[in-house]
């Protein structure tokens, strides 16, 4: 009876608690435990079989199980069999069987309240590279069992094992491998597993194969594209394990693991991350990432050009070229977005090492977070906007200054007014008003280049007459107005209208005449 031979195999020390029912095996040889599958599986054509790896996952039944019309679970795993308050009763049963090499269970099944069925594991990867769960219901009837399963999508298994000799020549492949690659035992064993690799891969192969063959007993593992019977190419993790010396094998075993999916994460961040540069490398911004310390992580070839500074290690030294003025605002800018993640955006001044031409940069500064929220680094955008600054004073003295005359024009002199008027509550201002007498005769007899002539040199003459503080403003024509904040009293506002007057009087050459 199969009973005997197990009871041996597990060597009970002593009977665990009821309430657990779980059989605790201590450790067992891979022969004896290979003896107790088949001496089960003979004793049960009945049962229900299933395969996994290491992990619990489900594998592809090997073909050198010895099988005898016995039902295989497919596309699912033995959890699926259990009734849920006994699920915990078998991943403990799972544990001790990877721990001791075998174990067994009584459990109620699912969908069959109050009826149990037997499971035991037995760990036979040194004679099949699987652990084998059995099944055996206590009235014996498995169909009744499968049929009472939910519908499961197949499973594709993601591991394999194979066995090669020294020469990594194929000598043995399992079913799981088959279903991976497409290729028949009869097409790969006898064939050297470098002829299944990808050219790319081969020299990482080999270096990988001989490094394993140096050490006897151990394991080694590579990552490799494996070709598929249809062409296409498959990512596999490959554990080869060196038996070459163990008289019991005297063959490498090779457990492969189907690592596409990771491997194809892999490429879509790399292939991002090759985007992104290749994006910052096209801006027409300078771009530089910092961690949160203020060191400078990645900085584009662009920054360089617009700072004057090669890529540098710290923030503070790849922006050297910042007005001293400016550092202040640039600093609080800096400490707002790496410790309050608080983004900035500024404008500051600039002289490239080398160079007296002020230049201006518009700075954005972006905080980074951590999947915590936590803040992590900011990404800094430098924009070289000296020519729209240059361009945006123009404009500025355009809509503020008179083009002939080069005095404030009307609205300008009129802003000027009304803010000195809104400060008159502290301070007293002063404020003239005057045209030339005559003017339009000037215009009329001497044309209107001699009528420009004379208004420049009258606004010139005002504004060396008035005091640095005071605007001189063009009203319109030949009507100026001039606007003196902070007059002291009456007898200072009278005494500065008076220097005006003089100022203009007296004799002025215009169009060769006076």
């Amino acid at each position: 009876m199969l009973g005997h031979l197990e009871d041996q195999l597990l060597k009970r020390a002593s009977v665990v608690d009821e309430h657990d029912k779980v059989d605790q095996p201590a450790s067992t040889d891979a022969q004896a435990l290979d003896r107790a599958l088949t001496v089960l599986l003979d004793q049960h054509p009945e049962a229900v079989v299933s395969a996994a790896n290491a992990d619990g996952l489900r594998v592809p039944m090997p073909a050198s199980v010895p099988l005898n019309g016995h039902k295989v679970l497919a596309g699912r795993s033995a959890l699926h069999l259990v009734a849920a308050r006994d699920v915990e009763v078998m991943i403990t049963t799972w544990d001790r069987a990877r721990q001791t090499g075998a174990a067994r269970a009584t459990v109620e099944l699912m969908n069959f309240p109050g009826r149990s069925a037997e499971l035991h594991f037995f760990d036979v990867r040194e004679h099949h590279g699987v652990f084998i769960v059995v099944l055996v219901a206590e009235d014996g009837d498995a169909q009744a069992v499968l049929d009472g399963l939910p519908d499961m999508p197949a499973v594709v298994t993601r591991f394999s094992t194979t066995r090669k000799n020294e020469l990594a020549v194929l000598v043995a492949i399992d079913g799981a491998t088959t279903q991976m690659l497409g290729w028949t035992p009869e097409e790969m064993v006898g064939q050297r597993s470098l002829e299944f690799i990808h050219p790319d891969d081969r020299e990482r192969a080999v270096e990988s194969w001989m490094e394993m063959l140096a050490r006897p007993g151990q394991s080694n593992r590579v990552r490799l594209r494996h070709r598929r019977r249809d062409g296409s190419w498959v990512w596999l993790e490959i554990t080869n394990h060196n038996l070459l010396d163990d008289p019991a094998h005297g063959y490498v075993r090779a457990e492969l693991m189907d690592i596409s999916d990771e491997m194809a994460a892999h490429e879509a961040v790399r292939a991002r991350e090759q985007l992104l540069h290749r994006l910052a490398e096209a801006l027409p911004l300078g771009v530089f990432q910092v961690d949160r310390a203020g060191g400078v992580l990645y900085a584009n070839e662009r920054l360089g050009e617009i700072v004057g500074v090669a890529p540098c290690g710290t923030v503070r030294d790849q922006l050297r070229s910042v007005a001293a003025d400016d550092w202040p605002s640039l600093e609080e800018a800096l400490d707002g977005v790496l410790i309050d993640g608080r983004d900035a955006t500024l404008e500051v001044r600039l002289r490239r090492p080398g160079s007296e031409e002020l230049r201006f940069s518009r700075i954005l500064l972006r905080s980074l977070t951590d999947d915590g929220g936590e803040v992590s680094g900011a990404i800094v955008c430098v924009e070289d906007v000296t020519d729209s600054v240059r361009l945006r004073g123009e404009l500025e003295h355009r809509a503020t200054y008179d083009v002939l005359t080069r005095c404030h024009n009307r609205a300008s002199i009129m802003a000027a007014l009304e803010a000195a008027l809104a400060a008159s509550a502290t301070s007293t201002t002063g404020v003239a008003f005057l045209d030339i007498d005559g003017f339009k005769s000037v215009n009329d007899t001497l044309g209107h280049a001699a009528g420009d002539e004379l208004l420049v040199v009258v606004a010139d003459r005002l504004r060396a007459a008035v005091r640095g503080r005071d605007i001189v403003g063009r009203f319109g024509g030949d009507e100026f107005l001039i606007v003196c904040p902070d007059v002291g009293d009456p007898a200072e506002a009278l005494a500065l209208a008076q220097r005006v007057q003089g100022a203009v009087y007296g004799t002025v050459s215009v169009a060769n005449r006076e």
